[in-house]
């Protein structure tokens, strides 16, 4: 088999243009955006597309200073490479039969367009690697850092290829990185978030992430708190007066606010796991058992009618069944372990874990109509895990 019909392996390059003076590059580069440094954004990007070799380039002494401060960070586990000059460049391109993906630094770059894009490129018809005199035409080039010469040695060599990133995500003036930082902020919801969600939730949840995020806080930390919120309004529930109903609404209001911040911040710092996951899935049913039997304990206790407390306990005890008959795919869901398409339509499993029911309670606990609410969750908890059952019986009987 000849060298043009070989599969040439892929070589990743972030190159970190030279901020404008008189900023340095150590500070420019480990600057903040939405609790994370530049540089260090940008490869764990990288990192989560699928890349696992990157060579970072830039032509400055502080490049050591760049390297000891991504080295102590554990989420970083690809290898890097760290060269300041283009002779070191050269060499190590030189020695490698590659494809050549050379992302701008100066862009924050999206893990799903690169992971895309990789998926692309490794497809292709591949061609002889880039030849001696490329290299050095390309080296010269990446000096001068004229994006549009590379884009033309992009166009003229098939296994050579330019990411400058999009217009909206570059950050090449001060003022840049806190329009960078909201521009994530706004994105940091849910691709199957409910237009009551988005309405209703996120707004609040956002302006809790973003005091919390250049903070020690974790979002396991977050979710134990938003644990506790609701355990607290289950215990107000449970009283029975209009004052502890309002309470416990705004209580468990404030609960499902954090819900939403926990993830946000996760998502933004790279912070997901699949113990954050299951943690959050497992306190959020948790919280709705307890609340459901609460409430009708607290309704049965104000008006005296039993009848109450059993539609607290149906309620309870048909959403906790829900969650163990969709056990499996909401943690799966919630851990990342399966990445939904950007337009997909949200999976039972997902509406599961939605919460737009609080707001329902809310309302319902200021008219002073909590006892509707339980009868409304008592039938549509047990209607919808009659349903989980008979899709169950139905998927054995295949």
């Amino acid at each position: 088999m000849n060298q043009s019909t070989n599969t040439l392996r892929n070589i990743s390059v972030l190159h970190l243009p030279s901020p404008l003076e008189p900023a340095k590059a150590s500070n420019w580069y480990t600057s903040l955006i939405a609790g994370v440094p530049f540089l260090l954004r940008n490869i764990l990007s990288l990192q989560r597309s699928g890349i696992h070799d990157l060579i970072v380039y830039i032509d400055t002494e502080e490049i050591e200073k760049l390297a000891s401060a991504i080295k102590e960070d554990p989420r970083v586990i690809l290898k890097i490479h760290w060269t300041s000059n283009s002779e070191q460049l050269k060499e190590i391109l030189q020695n490698r039969e590659s494809q050549i993906l050379f992302f701008n630094g100066s862009a924050l770059h999206d893990k799903k367009e690169t992971r895309s894009l990789l998926k692309t490129f490794t497809q292709q018809e591949t061609a002889l690697p880039i030849s001696k005199d490329q290299l050095e035409s390309l080296i010269e080039k990446i000096q001068r850092n004229d994006e549009k010469e590379l884009i033309e040695f992009q166009e003229n060599t098939p296994t050579f290829e330019y990411i400058p990133g999009s217009e909206q995500a570059r950050v090449q003036e001060q003022k840049d990185f806190s329009i960078q930082h909201e521009r994530l902020l706004a994105g940091s919801g849910q691709n199957h978030d409910s237009p009551i969600t988005r309405l209703l939730s996120r707004p609040f949840s956002k302006k809790m992430t973003r005091s919390l995020l250049n903070t020690p806080v974790t979002p396991n930390q977050i979710t134990l708190f938003s644990f506790v919120m609701g355990l607290g309004s289950a215990i107000c529930f449970a009283g029975g007066t209009y004052l502890l109903n309002v309470f416990g609404g705004l209580s468990l209001l404030f609960s499902t606010w954090l819900d939403g911040t926990d993830g946000e911040i996760a998502r933004l710092k790279f912070m997901e796991s699949e113990l954050g996951g299951k943690l959050d899935i497992i306190c959020d049913n948790i919280v709705h058992f307890f609340v459901f039997g609460a409430i009708g304990w607290g309704v049965s206790k104000a008006t005296g009618d039993e009848t109450y407390l059993y539609l607290g306990g149906l309620a309870a005890f048909a959403s906790l069944a829900s969650f163990i008959l969709l056990g499996s795919t909401i943690f799966k869901k919630n851990s990342g372990a399966i990445s939904p398409a950007p337009d997909s339509e949200p999976s039972m499993a997902e509406k599961l874990a939605n919460r737009d029911f609080i707001n329902f309670l809310m309302l319902m606990a200021l008219i002073d109509q909590i006892k509707i609410f339980i009868i409304i969750a008592a039938i549509g908890a047990t209607i919808f895990t009659i349903y989980l059952v008979y899709l169950r019986l139905t998927q054995e009987s295949k």
